[in-house]
């Protein structure tokens, strides 16, 4: 196996540590598959990549960082082999290269968040598509802000030309903000909505290097979709309440 493909799979849903706690599934044909949320149940989604399975195994991660901190020290090509217990139950991941042996104990699956089901609408009230340098510029903004809490969301036509428009920061009159623009595809568009900063730019930075599609709904709902290589990556962010 090769680690980087795995350590990317592992990136999608970990979000540089919003998400600790997971349960892969993996199935006899080599798919990889992950549900998420975060702790405090604002981010939600799902990742799922070709080519990675470990066999017909659920494997509970209770620490990612712990579990990526001994996959570090690994060269690129690598073997897993799932150590199973009574009624087969997987307990124990082994992981060797030319220099290593490791054994990593897995978690209970009693032990990791449930990830419910996403209610998604039947249709989204507004969708665009994101590339590389709207990933930069968004990160920029967020960066000079000093890591705002939120960004809003709003739809506008000017010109005969629709395009959302996001507000970095706080919408008070007198806070520090930064706008920018992206073009849009909606018909009537929505109230204007405030999402996490932090989740949304996590997403953004794990996905920088590949475009992806945005669509959001005015029940308070945002969803991100993202392809890379044999991974697809989908996330979803609720409105803040105030």
């Amino acid at each position: 196996m090769n680690k980087k493909d795995l350590e990317q799979f592992i990136s999608k849903y970990h979000l540089n540590g919003l998400v600790e706690s997971v349960t892969w599934n993996s199935t006899e044909n080599k798919e990889l598959t992950v549900k998420f949320v975060t702790p405090s149940q604002d981010c939600a989604g799902f990742v799922n990549t070709k080519d990675l399975g470990l066999g017909n195994s659920n494997i509970s991660i209770y620490s990612t960082s712990q579990f990526s901190k001994l996959l570090y020290i690994i060269d690129d090509f690598m073997t897993i082999d799932v150590v199973r217990g009574n009624q087969s139950i997987p307990y124990q991941l082994n992981i060797k290269d030319k220099n290593f042996d490791l054994d990593y104990y897995l978690s209970s699956e009693d032990l990791i968040p449930e990830t419910a089901t996403v209610n998604e609408p039947e249709n989204y009230d507004v969708e665009f598509d994101i590339d590389e340098d709207f990933i930069k510029n968004f990160t920029k903004a967020y960066s000079a802000l000093e890591k705002p809490d939120r960004f809003t969301l709003g739809c506008n036509v000017e010109n005969g030309e629709k395009f959302i428009e996001i507000t970095v920061g706080n919408r008070d009159n007198f806070a520090n903000k930064i706008k920018l623009r992206q073009p849009a595809d909606f018909l009537i568009g929505t109230d204007l909505m405030a999402f996490s900063a932090i989740n949304f730019r996590e997403i953004l930075n794990v996905n920088k290097n590949v475009s992806g599609k945005i669509k959001v709904s005015e029940i308070g709902l945002l969803k991100l979709e993202f392809t890379e290589d044999d991974t697809t990556s989908t996330y979803f962010i609720v409105k803040l309440s105030s």
